[in-house]
């Protein structure tokens, strides 16, 4: 049997081209019925199948003594090679032009990749040590590379050269981005913690953004190992943040994470002296989410994560706790280290209250019909989505909530949600890496979320989960979160709303979605329409902005094209139809949670 495969990668930046050499030793299925090879479709943290295969260029593969060994397709994204004595070598290019943290990008500036874009599967091999070696391209000696795939050498440094990974798992989870990169790095609880900027970036303030990653780091770390200091589940971690003039994105890996931002949300020597823009506030929440993924989904894993299957759709849902148990604890993080004051935190959650209670999805769509279909509808997103769809980033931060509530109430305030993360971390997640090439790491079921929640509130809270995760009934917030001292309002129906999403075109507003029950719905008004003129008026702002100058009833004739058709139609002026929520602090409250649980 081999000891190892052998990627060889070389980036061409003015074509945009990864060219691969992959070597595979000399192994018995090859001599017999040839080799298995395929490219992932998709890739973990991001649930939609995308063909991957369909960027690779071209394709070959040859014998030790260099005799061409055919590959005959067995699917879009795998091929069988013909029996062959010794080694075998597949060589080929993967084009490279996304700027997403999903794929694989290259230009002139830099590259960066994941190994589901650019490394073939060899069937049978998965466990096998995957070797990987990444070339400068010509001409950029001042180029420096930003993984945590460990060196074949086991030394650090941010040159190009020889990395390792004891099976495909662990090369797929450690991403590599190059080319002329900006360095941050601090200690959280005597770990080492890298920030990595690619784009170009004047006047940024570097104390600032080092000391506020570094207090999410400490609070995070403290939170699932209270000891001090606590124990990391890394030797070091690293942010990898491209910086662009649109985008925002992240995606974990369980020692690193990619992260694409703009530029206006970092923060500026400038403003050092001026409160957190709500920009970088948004970005300093990404990288609290995407840390706390370390734990919640790289670590704690669901059981039909543990051996990836990447050639398919798989069990996706519990993904209300694994991004929307994490989606609560970001900001709750950044409210416990002072990054959100009690004000910031309020409009935090009500937002996303008023997100998930604003569309009719969420009266449609349970949670865990939302993990389950992320594929086919949360990812593949259509004019009819909100009407739909709930998410299960919102609607699971939103239990996330209910659970701490039931868990504090029951437990008369003496456990709380964090103590159900560090049970799931002590029976799940700690020890995960060390029993993954034994075959003995577990994950964990909704069963298992149940007994650890009924333990810790001293009560069984299966009746709360199955109205929580398997009904659209309303969750028990209202009552729970006035016990802490918290109101959550009525609905208001002052503001005038459309009840559609729209975007600026040539000479008028295009509708892309329309909510149930809207004004826009009554009139008539349908996806693509074009909206030009309100009583006769062009728009000239956008339809939302328009229509809150007008009294609510009030009739309105709008004109529009539909496939360049002129049509006109009677709209009457209303509130948004589920209303709009407001989260306060009752009177002689001044804080809404134990800030350490």
């Amino acid at each position: 049997m081999p000891t190892n495969l052998h990627y060889s990668v070389t980036p061409v930046p003015l074509r945009h081209i990864f060219q691969v050499r992959l070597h595979i030793p000399l192994n018995p299925a090859s001599e017999t019925t040839g080799l298995i090879l395929q490219l992932p479709n998709w890739i973990a943290g991001s649930y939609m199948i995308r063909d991957f295969a369909r960027h690779i260029v071209r394709i070959g593969a040859s014998d030790e003594h260099g005799e061409a060994v055919a590959l005959t397709p067995l699917s879009q994204y795998s091929w069988q090679s013909a029996p062959c004595a010794g080694a075998l070598t597949v060589v080929y290019e993967v084009f490279a032009h996304d700027t997403s943290v999903r794929t694989a990008f290259l230009d002139g500036d830099g590259g960066f990749f994941n190994a589901t874009s650019l490394c073939l599967q060899v069937q049978g091999l998965n466990m096998v040590a995957h070797h990987l070696t990444l070339n400068a391209p010509e001409g950029n000696t001042n180029w420096q590379v930003a993984t945590t795939l460990p060196r074949v050498d086991g030394c650090f440094s941010h040159d190009f050269g020889d990395f390792v990974a004891a099976n495909y798992d662990e090369l797929a989870d450690h991403p590599i981005r190059f080319g002329e990169l900006t360095w941050l790095s601090f200690h959280a609880h005597g770990v080492l913690h890298e920030v990595a900027l690619a784009g170009h970036l004047p006047y940024l303030d570097v104390p600032r953004l080092s000391a506020d990653v570094q207090r999410i780091c400490e609070a995070q770390l403290a939170l699932f190992e209270p000891d001090q200091p606590a124990r990391a589940p890394f030797k070091r971690y690293l942010f990898m943040v491209d910086v662009r003039a649109s985008g925002y994105g992240g995606l974990e890996h369980r020692d690193s994470t990619a992260l694409l931002c703009e530029r206006a949300d970092l923060p500026m020597l400038a403003q050092s002296e001026q409160p957190r823009s709500d920009a970088y506030i948004v970005f300093l929440g990404l990288c609290s989410h995407e840390y706390f993924h370390t734990w919640n989904v790289k670590r704690i894993k669901p059981a039909t994560f543990v051996y990836y299957d990447f050639s398919q759709v798989i069990d996706t849902s519990l993904l209300w706790f694994f991004e929307g148990v994490t989606s609560y604890y970001d900001d709750l993080i950044m409210y416990r280290t002072g990054l959100l004051d009690e004000t910031q935190y309020l409009k935090k959650l009500e937002n996303c209250y008023n997100a998930v209670v604003q569309h009719d999805g969420v009266n449609v769509q349970t949670a865990h019909e939302s993990g389950w279909y992320a594929w086919t509808k949360y990812y593949q997103v259509s004019p009819n989505t909100p009407n739909a769809v709930v998410s299960y980033y919102s609607k699971g931060a939103l239990i996330a909530l209910a659970m701490d509530l039931f868990i504090r109430e029951h437990s008369a305030g003496r456990f709380s949600l964090d103590d159900v993360m560090r049970d799931l971390w002590t029976w799940f997640g700690r020890d995960f890496y060390a029993l993954y090439p034994q075959g003995l790491a577990r994950g964990v079921t909704e069963a298992d979320i149940v007994a650890s929640v009924s333990h810790f509130a001293g009560t069984d809270s299966r009746d709360f989960f199955n109205q929580a995760l398997h009904s659209t009934d309303a969750l028990p917030l209202r009552e729970a979160l006035g016990k802490l001292g918290v109101t959550l309002s009525e609905p208001k129906n002052s503001v005038a709303q459309l009840g559609a999403t729209s975007k600026k075109v040539d000479g008028g507003w295009q509708i892309q979605r329309v909510l149930n029950n809207s004004a826009a719905q009554n009139a008539g008004l349908a996806p693509d329409d074009v909206l030009l003129t309100f009583d006769r008026i062009r728009l000239n702002a956008a339809p939302d902005d328009v229509l809150a100058r007008i009294n609510i009833g009030a009739q309105v004739t709008a004109h529009f094209l539909r496939d360049d058709v002129l049509h006109d139609t009677t709209l009457i002026n209303s509130p948004a139809p589920h209303g709009v929520y407001a989260l306060s602090l009752s009177e002689g409250h001044t804080q809404v949670f134990n800030k350490t649980a």
